[in-house]
């Protein structure tokens, strides 16, 4: 979608050419970010993050509406840098990573505001329980990379921001360890990543294959 890209106005400003039709981007996942903050009674906010996600994105940049978008996050990942934390986080009070190891997001209706920022609507599977989620987001840039990085291949990037609120208990987590508890009821989401054109690219392109194929790690790093 040439508007989601950059690109309404976008196409005479960067002779962009347009596409027709739906194309699946690649999640970088060298460089991906989903970040959560939450209440911690009304001081200094606890912040988190997964480390273990992954999405699929076919994205029309002639029709940002005929785009789909979901992205899933492997719940056992949390990390807000506490282990005892993490481990209560991980068990039935909050996530219950036995039963439910995975949350997804899944877009029904992609909004464009301005050329390079819109809304994504769609719906948060989270503890067996689906309730509706708005993400506000930026495209950041869009770019090829320079041909000097070794095996990045001149490969198209195109970077977003996304952030949004996720009320905790419309998903059944309402777990309240005593009045005034230390954990709020909305949990603010950042997410930050690169998406990648990874058809033709070789195998050892990098940001295709980050995290995907053995041999790519941070030695790779760029």
């Amino acid at each position: 979608m040439k508007t989601f890209l950059t690109t309404l106005s976008a196409a005479a400003m960067l002779a962009v050419p347009v596409i027709a039709e739906p194309v699946e981007w690649t999640l970088d996942l060298g460089h991906a970010y989903l970040g959560w903050e939450i209440d911690h009674m009304n001081m200094a906010n606890t912040v988190g993050r997964f480390n273990d996600f992954d999405g699929t994105f076919i994205i029309d940049e002639a029709d940002p509406a005929n785009s789909q978008i979901t992205f899933t996050v492997q719940t056992v990942s949390i990390d807000s840098n506490h282990e005892a934390r993490d481990g209560h986080l991980r068990n039935a009070d909050y996530f219950n990573v036995e039963a439910f190891p995975e949350m997804t997001f899944t877009s029904n209706e992609v909004q464009m505001l301005t050329p390079t920022s819109g809304k994504l609507l769609g719906e948060l599977e989270l503890l067996g329980v689906t309730a509706p989620l708005t993400l506000d987001f930026t495209m950041v840039n869009d770019r090829n990379y320079p041909d000097f990085i070794p095996d990045y291949d001149e490969v198209r990037v195109v970077g977003f921001h996304a952030t949004g609120e996720v009320a905790r208990l419309d998903h059944g987590m309402d777990f309240i360890a005593f009045i005034g508890s230390p954990t709020g009821f909305t949990v603010s989401v950042d997410a930050r990543f690169d998406l990648v054109q990874c058809a033709g690219m070789p195998e050892t392109n990098i940001p295709c294959n980050w995290g995907r194929v053995e041999g790519f790690g941070e030695a790779d790093e760029g």
